[in-house]
């Protein structure tokens, strides 16, 4: 019996480390998941990129008024009666935030003196404007945004560009949360928290019971990225203020400093890992700071990516909805009444509703893409059919301005006279008998770096997880609208292929001969988004985007 009892207290133990709840946030694999799904991201994030280079902290927080402060909209959606937090329960997430963005919070106190003089007040507040609380049926969620959408049991995005949507619900998988990374889509625009690890009381669960999964996740929400860089010694977290890590710690207990460091000697002073960044993966207890880096990466994301959010009054009451014209056909809860687009009749005037004003049936263009040619010059502009129109009108343009429109009978239309390297935006919609349809955007930028050209670059497998990849091209000077055989043969040539990182570090350059494939050996490279360019004598240049699990 002795024996039994002495297997039984080594099994037990054994089961509470293995089973023990570490941090586990999805965002960078979900932003993985919208660049393959919707290649404008890549455009829009760099976009974002570059206005983040240029921020000014000093010059620039200033024309946004000092302290921003941001509205918050909280959807619950819930099952059983637990999922269903309570307003206390938020109200203390709201409270959390704004303590930990503030550098208010009364742990600060245990931020290690080495870290001390980058450690920051973000000079951004929240406030709690509404709460929005849907019943399902859905036992989880998971991390494809089903939770943001009506008819899989979620509840819609609400005014995103006035304000930040929470949405509060069962995840499932051991997931905390997940953030949308500026730049993507608005009808998803927003933060997810499972229901166990929101606020401090209710159903907080140990040892994410102190808001600071929220408080992470909204650092994503504003482009900061997990303190490792989602790589290791050689990745990076875009802030120069944070020492390099090897990888995310899973700091807890004591919280004792110094902690690991996972990167000696780093740059710098060789300081060990920040686990008390609120972007790494530390227990709750052990989180305690932004530094002054990530404040200004912040700013620069509001500034370039939700300008609207410093702009939306936070008195407490719910931000008002735009014009009724501005919000048919989105998929947003625009006016927080619960409903998508103008089923309520909050838009009957405009024909291109789908309330059965009249357009309900011509519907808006999807699968928007775009073919660079001759260097940028011109772009093939494309779009899917939709059923009964019988004429698709298009407008180009480039900083707000309109460059070109027309209309055409098919589903893509032939753009010239760009300017190389500069940015446009494009947008379609259909004539049907029935009326017209609403419009739909897209963006892109007249240079070949991050397209994919007439000809195309493949890469295969992609994704992949390691070792070979297969690289296939083939290269156009594109002189007439359709290129003959002969043309694309002559003028291959000498081939450079590179390989670049996605901040534009370009890692690989190798000369190749009068070919049209190649190999690639990836299993060096750390997890993440990668771009692959194939670039001839004539200067064609294809490039591909290869993402290494």
């Amino acid at each position: 019996m002795r024996k039994i009892l002495l297997l039984c207290a080594v099994l037990c133990g054994t089961l509470t480390t293995v089973f023990a709840q570490q941090r586990s946030c999805a965002s960078h694999e979900h932003m993985l998941e919208q660049l393959q799904n919707n290649p404008a991201f890549q455009q829009r994030m760099d976009e974002i990129e570059e206005a983040t280079k240029r921020f000014n902290f000093a010059d620039d927080k200033a024309l946004a008024n000092g302290v921003a402060t941001i509205p918050v909209i909280v959807h619950v959606v819930a099952r059983t009666s637990a999922e269903n937090i309570s307003d206390a329960q938020i109200q203390s997430q709201i409270d959390v935030l704004n303590a930990d963005f503030r550098r208010l919070n009364a742990d600060r106190s245990n931020t290690p003196s080495d870290f001390l003089p980058v450690a920051s007040d973000t000079e951004i507040e929240f406030c709690l404007t509404d709460v929005i609380r849907v019943s399902t049926t859905r036992t989880s969620f998971g991390t494809n945004d089903a939770v943001k959408q009506p008819n899989q049991g979620g509840s819609a995005a609400v005014n995103p560009n006035g304000a930040m949507n929470f949405w509060v619900c069962n995840i499932g998988g051991g997931i905390l949360g997940y953030a949308q990374f500026p730049g993507g889509p608005a009808s998803t625009d927003g933060i997810v928290v499972d229901y166990r690890y929101f606020g401090t009381t209710g159903t907080a669960t140990a040892p994410f019971d102190l808001g600071r999964t929220a408080t992470h996740e909204v650092g994503h929400y504003l482009n900061l990225r997990h303190i490792w860089g989602d790589g290791n010694c050689r990745a990076d977290d875009f802030v120069n203020d944070t020492p390099l890590a090897g990888g995310p710690n899973y700091t807890g207990g004591a919280c004792t400093y110094p902690g690991p460091n996972s990167c000696s000697p780093r740059r710098g002073a060789d300081l060990p890992d920040m686990f008390q960044n609120y972007m790494d993966y530390s227990d709750d207890g052990c989180m305690n700071l932004f530094t002054v880096g990530q404040r200004d990466r912040m700013w620069a994301a509001l500034q370039a990516s939700r300008p609207g959010l410093l702009a939306a009054a936070c008195d407490g009451t719910p931000p008002p909805p735009p014009p009724a014209e501005e919000i048919c056909n989105n998929g947003i809860d625009d006016d927080g009444d619960g409903q998508i687009d103008c089923a309520d009749g909050d838009c009957a005037t405009d024909a291109s509703c789908d309330n059965g004003g009249g357009g309900d049936d011509c519907a808006a263009p999807t699968g928007l893409t775009h073919t660079r040619r001759k260097g940028g010059r011109e772009a093939i502009l494309s779009w899917n059919a939709v059923s009964g129109a019988s004429s698709y009108d298009v407008e180009v343009y480039q900083n707000g301005s309109l460059t070109a429109s027309g209309t055409v009978s098919g589903t893509s239309a032939n753009i010239s006279g760009l300017r190389k390297n500069s940015p446009y935006t494009w947008r379609v919609r259909a004539n049907c008998a029935t009326g017209t349809s609403d419009w739909a955007d897209a963006a892109f930028n007249a240079r070949l770096f991050g397209s994919t050209d007439v000809a195309g670059l493949r890469a295969a497998p992609n994704p992949t997880a390691g070792g070979t990849v297969r690289l296939d091209w083939d290269l156009s000077t594109t002189t007439n609208a359709t290129p003959s055989v002969s043309e694309l043969k002559a003028t291959t040539g000498t081939v450079s292929l590179e390989l670049f990182d996605v901040t534009g570090r370009r890692l690989l350059q190798q000369t190749l001969g009068n070919v049209e494939t190649a190999e690639l050996n990836v299993t060096s490279l750390t997890a993440g988004v990668y771009l692959v360019r194939i670039t001839d004598q004539a200067g064609q240049t294809a490039i591909t985007r290869l993402v290494r699990r």
